[in-house]
């Protein structure tokens, strides 16, 4: 399945599922698309839990949703890029700070089956720079990711601490990572074509209405960027 964004008008929102068991995840895939959710995301702790095998039955189980495999790639870019075309999965995450031969890796098998690279710059330095180069080497996608341990250490700060000077370094297309409403509004102004949420906003008490407060604010605040 070859991906586009034209899949869903900008912006993309997309759910990451951060759980260690598939059932939950299924679950919880299912209230967000009850939310108006775009992207399907396999997070990290489910693949470290679980393998590869969560994103085949993701997709199977949402035929009509892209399935992005969250493995934060720091080696063999080629390899998980083939084994989420195995699984039939749509788009998958290499890290940005990634030895530059891994992202290119990734990119190069990407072209052979269609499946979307994601550039996720956890921990990078100078974000604007290395964005850059990632999209100098093909990948299709920036995503901007402010980590929960960098939250734990100063919550005042977000992904869109980095977003319009990389939007500034790149054409393709930039996505946030957030943690609440307040965040992916603030994305969505300032034209960010993705956007992802997951906890807390999936762990609330009542995590359909929290989710559908997210969509619906988030699309209503999205201009597209400059």
């Amino acid at each position: 399945m070859q991906l586009t964004l034209k899949l869903a008008k900008p912006p993309v929102i997309q759910i990451a599922l951060d759980y260690a068991t598939i059932e939950e995840a299924l679950a919880m895939a299912k209230i967000g698309v009850q939310a108006g959710v775009d992207w399907l995301e396999i997070g990290t702790p489910l693949i470290v839990a679980q393998g590869i095998a969560p994103i085949g039955q993701m997709v199977r189980a949402f035929p009509d949703y892209p399935v992005l495999a969250d493995y934060k790639t720091m080696d063999s870019g080629w390899k998980n890029v083939e084994r989420t075309a195995l699984q039939g999965g749509h788009v998958m995450t290499v890290c940005a700070n990634a030895p530059d031969e891994t992202v290119k890796s990734a990119v190069a098998e990407a072209k052979k089956n269609g499946v979307w690279v994601v550039a996720d710059t956890i921990g990078v330095k100078n974000q604007s720079a290395r964005s850059r180069e990632c999209a100098s080497w093909g990948v299709d996608m920036i995503y901007l990711h402010y980590g929960a341990d960098q939250r734990k250490n100063d919550a005042s700060r977000d992904s869109t601490q980095w977003l319009s000077e990389v939007q500034r370094s790149v054409g393709i297309p930039v996505g946030v990572g957030c943690f609440q409403v307040e965040d992916g509004v603030k994305a969505a102004q300032m034209g960010a074509e993705l956007i992802a949420i997951g906890h807390p906003v999936i762990s609330a008490a009542d995590p359909l209405a929290e989710l559908s407060r997210f969509v619906k604010e988030v699309r209503a605040a999205y201009r597209p960027r400059v």
